[in-house]
């Protein structure tokens, strides 16, 4: 199966946000380019009348094809929407989601695309995820599904749900993933240029924006990016003090009410998830990874890796590849 030309369709309700189709359609496309042959042909498919989709800022994409008109077989169907995913789904579209969904070997959603998943009756008793602002309506109108606010993307069996706009490329990795191994998607991660590759189970916001909206203090709104911006220098209560134009006793006091933590805990956390993140996204060895995020040697990277995830990195980086059994990532 690895070398089979596989048919990805999107079935897209407009108005939606243009990144949430195009942005996994580029996924599936540089998935040829690096391999140098068709791996995926992309098919759109509308579910209302006419040649395009309209995005909702009014870019069009296309060719579709209606969804009553579409008679190709897929392999993967991946439902595209934006507001219109929030109307009710109409039965002649329920009914073509419910045949289909028995034709694939995997279905799921981008962003509010579960609503039209749930609506035809996909997701029931599922565990599903779309974007954070929907969350808890999605929950209230389909009260059968276990809806979760934190995920990236989520698999059940396969069925797959995704969280808001570039959500649908990390879902789209993964899927590449599933049908090429974690090199392939490496490699396509790395010829789009992504900053990281992240996991399912990551939280739709990033330590570095979470960190961000805690800030209420002008001194303190760009110390988190600058801070995971140099990792790899000496980040002690001095400098962080310069950079803030504080002295080091006023900005320890500062920063004490501002993050509810101590600058040097702070800063460590940064750096795990930081080691973290070039672990999945990366193929650098131990060493490199620790002087990048500031750890200086292998011994320091996994002393705090472990205290803060509970398993070394190296068999963390072995658990996302697939090659460590969950029974073998705790650390005695």
């Amino acid at each position: 199966m690895k070398n089979s030309r596989r048919t990805i369709g999107f079935l897209v309700v407009p108005p939606f946000e243009l990144l949430d189709l195009a942005g996994p359609i580029a996924v599936f496309s540089n998935a040829n380019a690096v391999e140098g042959r068709s791996l995926y042909e992309i098919k759109i498919i509308s579910a209302e009348k006419g040649r395009y989709v309209t995005s909702a800022d009014g870019s069009c994409m296309g060719p579709a094809t209606h969804y009553a008109k579409f008679d190709d077989s897929l392999d993967t169907l991946l439902v595209v929407a934006g507001t219109g995913a929030l109307k009710p789904i109409t039965p002649a579209l329920c009914a073509w989601l419910g045949q289909r969904a028995k034709r694939v070997r995997r279905i799921g959603s981008v962003c509010v695309g579960a609503f039209i998943l749930a609506g035809a009756g996909l997701l029931k008793k599922r565990r599903a995820v779309t974007h954070w602002q929907y969350c808890s309506e999605l929950s209230r109108r389909y009260p059968d599904l276990k809806v979760e606010l934190h995920p990236i993307f989520i698999k059940e069996g396969n069925v797959y749900t995704s969280a808001g706009v570039s959500a649908g490329i990390d879902l789209a990795l993964a899927l590449i993933e599933e049908d090429r191994g974690f090199k392939a998607a490496n490699s396509v991660a790395r010829q789009l240029v992504l900053f990281m590759r992240r996991g399912g189970d990551q939280a739709q916001y990033s330590t570095l924006l979470r960190e961000q909206e805690k800030v209420s203090e002008p001194g303190f709104r760009n110390l988190p990016a600058w801070a995971m911006a140099n990792l790899h220098q000496k980040l002690d209560v001095e400098t962080l003090a310069k950079f803030t134009s504080m002295s080091p006793r006023t900005f320890v006091r500062r920063f004490q009410k501002q993050f509810n933590t101590s600058p040097a805990l702070w800063i460590r956390s940064l750096r795990v998830e930081a080691a973290r993140d070039r672990l999945e996204s990366t193929s650098d060895g131990l060493k490199q990874i620790a002087v990048a995020t500031g750890f200086r040697d292998e011994l320091n990277l996994r002393r705090a890796f472990v205290a803060h995830f509970g398993l070394s990195p190296r068999n963390y980086r072995q658990q996302v590849q697939g090659k460590l059994p969950e029974k073998a990532m705790l650390v005695a």
